[in-house]
């Protein structure tokens, strides 16, 4: 079994997590470009996780998304570990990796499966799940810096309230896929508030290879 070859594999390795693993399938794939690479979950915490693919991903980050306990979680990885074994004549990359981008309500839902707590499904956790909407996984995998660019694009294009917060702007990005020089192109829906009238606006932006935002339309 593939789990058996990890553990040989891993066993005589230094563990420098703080955090306790939790060995468990679970559904997971990686980003090549617009494409999901499968590949399978073999142990998570709320630290990071540990995946097999057949296929390696290049560099040392990637961004996947995995199927937990009912939910599908996009997170941003750094990675920490690479080695590679054979089964069945099949070489397998097993990746081991911290999570560096990871949506706040969803990095909680790790933590409960990791500590087998049962989902809360009251109000307010309800109210907080709405208002985690406002800031929805897309944006928050960007770096920071990307993130501070596109608000002060849509604020100066008076599609943001000019005091918006980086880190809770009132909006939703939808990936719109990649551009031929190499960026890419966000699809974005904001609001704003004028004289007690709520704005609408969708607006096109490119992000290209060293990070700057431009607004496409």
């Amino acid at each position: 079994m593939l789990n058996e070859l990890v553990k040989r594999l891993w066993a005589q390795k230094p563990d420098r997590r703080g955090a306790d693993r939790v060995r468990a399938k679970f559904g997971i794939a990686w980003l090549r470009g617009t494409e999901l690479v499968p590949a399978h979950g073999i142990e998570i915490s709320e630290k990071g996780l540990l995946l097999a693919t057949k296929e390696p991903p290049p560099g040392p980050q990637l961004e996947v998304a995995l199927d937990l306990a009912g939910r599908r979680i996009r997170a941003r990885l750094n990675v920490t570990r690479r080695d590679t074994l054979t089964r069945d004549g099949v070489d397998w990359t097993l990746i081991g990796a911290d999570f560096q981008g990871i949506a706040a309500d969803d990095w909680d839902a790790v933590v409960r499966f990791c500590k087998q707590r049962p989902d809360p499904g009251n109000k307010a956790a309800d109210e907080l799940a709405e208002l985690a909407k406002t800031d929805d996984d897309a944006y928050r995998l960007l770096p920071l810096k990307v993130q501070e660019r596109v608000v002060q694009t849509l604020v100066a294009a008076g599609r943001l309230a000019p005091a918006s917060d980086a880190k809770n702007p009132l909006l939703r990005i939808a990936y719109g896929g990649p551009t031929r020089t190499g960026g890419h192109v966000l699809l974005v829906h904001s609001r704003r508030n004028a004289d007690g009238e709520v704005l609408l606006f969708d607006s096109r932006i490119t992000v290209d290879q060293a990070g700057n935002v431009s607004l496409d339309r």
